[in-house]
């Protein structure tokens, strides 16, 4: 009797997982940072950002790590130690704290990019998410390009 209770279950997850048919959130940019921290060990970003969510569901982004690569080098690791909630079928602005543990040396190499035109960025780990309860890790594996510009923030005024 157990065995069928299972098979049944079984088909009922797998029918109902049609259902949620995922469409990619919509990343429309930086609102805001903030860095009331920074030192050569640890970077402290408060960071706001707006993302449209087209899905008819909340998305909830939980605690994850994600390694950061320049030049193909490892810089540290970008930790969101908190829970984003993404509401269902619209565009808002969220907030939330981000450290980046910096990898040995990684704080003055970063010094060195100040004057380049383009720098490659690479993002690679997994994240964590949630939908009705369902969990689920993602890979990603990201390549970004910034200019030299953008790191402005490490001269001092």
């Amino acid at each position: 009797m157990k065995t069928v209770n299972w098979i049944a279950i079984f088909v009922l997850i797998f029918s109902l997982q049609g259902c949620f048919e995922f469409e990619d959130v919509d990343f429309k940019g930086i609102e805001s940072v903030k860095m009331p921290k920074m030192d050569d060990k640890e970077i402290v970003v408060d960071l706001s950002f707006k993302l449209e969510n087209p899905n008819n569901f909340n998305i909830k982004l939980k605690p994850s790590q994600i390694d950061v690569f320049v030049a193909d080098k490892k810089m540290g690791t970008v930790h969101l130690d908190n829970k984003i909630v993404f509401k269902k079928k619209s565009e808002n602005v969220y907030s939330t704290q981000i450290k980046v543990k910096l990898e040995d040396g990684a704080f003055f190499s970063l010094f060195k990019l100040v004057t380049k035109d383009e720098i490659p960025v690479r993002f690679k780990g997994k994240i964590k998410g949630s939908v009705y309860g369902i969990s689920k890790k993602i890979d990603i594996d990201k390549v970004k390009n910034f200019s030299g510009k953008d790191l402005n923030f490490l001269k001092k005024s």
